[in-house]
């Protein structure tokens, strides 16, 4: 995948990059595809919740798409879905148990009311101090 991307001169990926990508290396998941170590725009990059500040961050790029492109909500609602159960598995372990059940909360508001999103994360950061 790296030589496809390389061959093509991308630096970043964005949508048109994303459906050549996709269609030129159908077998490979969209996961496989977001390790390759290039910028991808969201929604095509997926949810990134390695920290509250990534994930802060990703979710309101997402705002921004689903706000503007309304041909993207399902995509972007099921990347959050994804990610939100992938949090919630992640939750049941100690080491990042508070961590990851948290991040879920902030993805179930998201879900709720992706233009509500900003607002609340900043309250609700204000109160995590």
């Amino acid at each position: 995948m790296r030589d496809f991307v390389a061959v093509c001169g991308w630096t970043a990926i964005g949508e048109s990059e994303w459906q050549e990508l996709r269609a030129a290396l159908p077998n490979v998941s969209e996961t496989t595809l977001r390790a390759c170590g290039i910028p991808i725009d969201a929604p095509w990059c997926g949810v990134n919740a390695h920290s509250f500040d990534e994930l802060e961050q990703c979710l309101r790029e997402f705002t921004r798409v689903y706000g503007q492109r309304a041909d993207l909500r399902r995509y972007c609602r099921d990347q959050v879905i994804a990610a939100k159960d992938r949090a919630r598995w992640a939750s049941k372990s100690e080491p990042k148990r508070v961590m990851k059940a948290e991040m879920a909360e902030w993805m179930l508001v998201w879900l709720d009311d992706p233009a509500l999103f900003p607002a609340w994360v900043g309250l609700r950061r204000q109160h995590m101090g």
